[in-house]
């Protein structure tokens, strides 16, 4: 009896040694939505992570405020190590975003995440970043590599796919000249469709910046796991349809802990013949260090509007 309890004591002393050790963080979003009807939803999002050294775990508690349900889901668990100074090696579950997002990207304001389970490996080569790894798996067959860097003052990203016999990639640049910048993004899915966008922004004044933009959907455009598959809920207009072009004028501005923007889209689509409009408009204010309010509101085409209100806490 006594060696068992002394085993136990043992135990639990390792158990809360290891817990101690570990550099733990938690955030909160809650997002409740509005609409004009009246029926209101809301959801909360606390994610509680630990880093053991190379060892990162990461959990997302989702809560219903409805119906009181509550769903959880390990949201990042990976492991890193060093490759004799030259590389890093990650393996695990773990959240990928790589250029514009358009083939792959995280999706933080959607209170549905997106993550790949895989192996990458990470490293600089002629001032590039380079990563290489697999994508839902190990199979060699279905793998990504990653380039990104600056070169001639221009900031550049490609990004290959491959999935057996299908492939996807994006191509990325952006420069800046004084208070003009242009984004070109170029994208082609693993069906040969196409997606593509050029952005050109102006610094009007301090914290005061307006762009216009023009993106095409040719052939019917999609990737899963992207902050662009999931639309409106995760805070953007997603994916154009088919054939669709979207011109968009923006304005952001900024002053202190206040930010301010709004996108009025006008999308085309010459060979349906129709035409529509789109806008979103977001208001943030940081209330402290670690607490942050944002109202967001979307118009979409078909006239549905949404309205969230979010609170986000860091600790």
């Amino acid at each position: 009896m006594k060696k068992n309890l002394r085993n136990l004591l043992v135990l639990s002393l390792g158990l809360i040694t290891t817990i101690a050790s570990a550099q733990w963080s938690a955030n909160s979003t809650t997002r409740a939505d509005n609409p004009d009807e009246g029926e209101r939803s809301a959801e909360q999002r606390i994610n509680v992570s630990a880093d053991w050294g190379a060892v990162h775990v990461s959990t997302d508690y989702t809560l219903d405020m409805q119906s009181g349900e509550m769903t959880t889901e390990v949201y990042e668990a990976y492991v890193s190590t060093d490759l004799m100074g030259m590389a890093t090696l990650t393996a695990g579950k773990q959240d990928l975003s790589f250029g514009s997002g358009a083939l792959i990207s995280s999706n933080d304001w959607g209170l549905e995440r997106y993550t790949n389970t895989g192996g990458d490996i990470a490293l600089e080569l002629g001032g590039f970043n380079v990563n290489v790894g697999t994508l839902n798996g190990v199979a060699q067959a279905n793998n990504y590599m990653n380039l990104g860097g600056s070169f001639a003052g221009a900031d550049v990203n490609i990004l290959m796919m491959n999935d057996g016999d299908n492939s996807a990639h994006g191509y990325d640049l952006s420069y800046a000249m004084g208070d003009f910048s242009l984004a070109v993004s170029m994208n082609e899915d693993m069906n040969e469709a196409t997606y593509n966008s050029y952005t050109i922004s102006y610094n009007v004044m301090d914290n005061l910046t307006a762009s216009v933009s023009q993106t095409s959907n040719e052939g019917g455009f999609s990737m899963d796991n992207t902050a662009l598959s999931g639309g409106w809920d995760n805070g953007n207009i997603g994916y154009l349809n088919d054939g669709d072009e979207d011109r968009a004028i923006s304005i952001s501005y900024a002053l202190g802990d206040i930010s301010l923007g709004y996108t009025m889209h006008n999308i085309d689509n010459e060979a349906a013949g129709t035409e529509s409009e789109a806008s979103s408009m977001t208001l943030g204010y940081q209330l402290n260090d670690n607490a942050h309010v944002g109202l967001a509101r979307f118009a979409d085409v078909d006239e549905t509007e949404y309205t969230w209100i979010t609170l986000s806490i860091g600790l």
